[in-house]
């Protein structure tokens, strides 16, 4: 098919069967598109698959699910969206493996169980493919140095989809930042404090595998969503680096509270020991002098609050608040919307009639659509294997922390030094 009327039929179709009109911009491409694999077509998987599709560059080629249910919709959807039939790999849980050795694939994206994560994404690298992962991109601290490594060897890009880093306010404080809006950095607070109660469980109360998780490990199980944004505004592994941390959990009780109030005092799931703290709170030191306080609280009710606090010598943003020395009326803080029109990210700008019709406030689309072009134009992904492997190794340093009367831990150096000289993110269009 030529690229022109493919990419057309695309966004057609995208467009007739995800609700999302075809911008111009897709008329106007010089590339080829991205020929993309999928690994895990279920909620989160299906959804970033819609994505991928409406970018108008992906073509999807091979979907795999253990589920040959889940692998038929997906390869509806893509039928829908003007594209043919993608090859389908059902053929147990191994089966990522034929899918990754396929010819026609420039990238392999994974949706699985966060086991699963580095396992397929290191055979995507060591296949000469483009490797995209959902979080975390893996469990231990041995994983993220094998990743590390094995990007290097191939030559290979490894991105963590974090599509938090994408959120229209977060890319506009990084925007701040390196106007130096806020001066000098020094203090930064974050975490991950989101009721996701719910996703532990059945409709009949019997554990999956996010509850699973919680009875073996305690620390932060979940570091990405929250982290990921601040080192971006404070150069992890791009002229600064995170140090070391200590951690320390609470009493494990609200998974218990959950079971027994939605399934009764004596269903299995009650009864289950579970490990992990019901709130997790570490504190990171960074190589300039930075200091972090990053949560993890997903089994209490609450709303989501991700904190996003940033402190510097010349103001400080809080969550929608904000203050700036000499510019605020003194002492009274004000709402970040005032300086949204100064501040936007440029992709935002760009780009935001188009990302508000995907999941999370837009930034499903922006992460999806960074990650496809960083594969058109053969370059390094913005979010690299090194910042997959600093964010993800969070968790098991925070266990070793908490295992041992919150002692500091060290961090490794993923990139050998190379950090010291590293530039930052840089505020550009896609």
């Amino acid at each position: 098919m030529d690229r022109r009327i493919f990419l057309k039929k695309a966004g057609l179709g995208v467009a007739l069967g995800a609700g999302f009109d075809m911008p111009d911009y897709l008329n106007a491409l010089e590339d080829e598109p991205v020929r993309m694999g999928f690994v895990g077509v279920g909620s989160r998987g299906y959804s970033m698959l819609s994505v991928a599709l409406s970018t108008g560059i992906v073509r999807v080629t091979a979907v795999c699910d253990l589920i040959p249910e889940r692998v038929e919709r997906a390869q509806r959807l893509v039928e829908k969206a003007g594209q043919p039939r993608p090859e389908g790999f059902t053929m147990g849980p191994e089966d990522y493996k034929r899918l990754c050795a396929k010819s026609d694939l420039d990238a392999v994206y994974t949706a699985t169980p966060i086991n699963l994560h580095a396992p397929i994404m290191l055979e995507a690298m060591k296949n000469g493919k483009y490797a995209g992962t959902e979080m975390p991109a893996c469990v231990s601290v041995d994983e993220a140095w094998e990743l590390v490594e094995t990007s290097e060897k191939t030559g290979k890009p490894c991105m963590l989809m974090e599509n938090y880093c994408y959120m229209r306010d977060v890319q506009m404080v990084l925007n701040m930042v390196q106007q130096g809006v806020l001066g000098e950095i020094t203090h930064c607070e974050t975490g991950y404090q989101h009721d996701t109660r719910y996703v532990n469980f059945d409709a009949h109360g019997n554990l999956l595998w996010r509850a699973r998780h919680k009875m073996e490990h305690d620390g932060n199980l979940y570091p990405t969503h929250a982290i990921g944004p601040v080192s971006q505004w404070i150069n992890i592994n791009r002229g600064n680096r995170f140090e070391y941390l200590v951690s320390m959990g609470s009493k494990a009780a609200g998974m218990k509270a959950y079971a027994a109030q939605h399934y009764g005092a004596d269903h299995p799931s009650t009864k289950e020991p579970y490990k992990t703290g019901d709130v997790n709170t570490t504190l990171i030191q960074t190589a300039n002098g930075v200091t972090i306080c990053l949560y993890y609280d997903t089994v209490n009710p609450r709303p989501v609050d991700f904190i996003w606090r940033i402190q510097g010598t010349k103001g400080i943003h809080h969550g929608n608040r904000i203050y700036l020395d000499g510019i605020s009326p003194e002492h009274q803080w004000e709402d970040t919307q005032k300086y949204l029109a100064r501040y936007d990210h440029p992709n935002w700008k760009k780009y935001a009639e188009t990302a508000l019709k995907s999941g999370h406030g837009g930034s499903d689309f922006l992460c999806m659509l960074d990650f496809a072009r960083a594969v058109q134009k053969k370059q390094n992904t913005p979010i690299d294997v090194y910042d997959a492997a600093t964010w993800s190794c969070i968790t098991e340093l925070t266990e070793i922390s908490v295992g041992n009367r919150s002692r500091g831990v060290d961090f490794p150096d993923f990139t050998k030094g190379k950090w010291k000289t590293r530039k930052p993110v840089p505020v550009t269009s896609i």
